[in-house]
């Protein structure tokens, strides 16, 4: 897999971050702080995209994990022993968060443009 650099469209970005520093922040408070950044930046396509595959990827990760739970409670009423099996999925898929949120930060703060398996897609519909 080659690595791409991020390409900066302009030298200055609307918010006046750079993208080395504006790309991980997108990622830094998994959908919301990519919410933020993705209304506020309005020139540079390089940080829109970190800002929309964040609400992408963290925004199906923060879905799951309430889904999860809120089977996991369901099911104490409808069938009590699966209620184990969707808090441990809620808790694997927290995790699986958890690691995908320290590689995207590490990706983007080393500037290179990691495309998120689905979210990117996700992303480029976004953008």
């Amino acid at each position: 897999m080659q690595k791409t650099p991020i390409v900066s469209v302009t030298e200055v970005s609307s918010t006046g971050l750079s993208p080395r520093v504006a790309a991980p922040l997108a990622y830094a408070g998994w959908w919301v702080t990519g919410t933020i950044l993705w209304f506020v930046e309005r020139r540079d396509r390089g940080i829109r995209f970190h800002a929309a595959q964040s609400i992408a990827a963290f925004g199906i990760v923060a879905f799951l994990i309430l889904a999860f739970g809120a089977l996991a409670l369901a099911s104490l009423s409808l069938l009590p022993a699966a209620f184990n099996l969707f808090l441990w999925a809620a808790i694997a898929t927290w995790a699986g968060g958890i690691v995908l949120w320290i590689v995207a930060l590490w990706k983007a703060a080393t500037g290179h443009a990691w495309r998120i398996p689905i979210a990117a897609e996700l992303a480029d519909r976004i953008i």
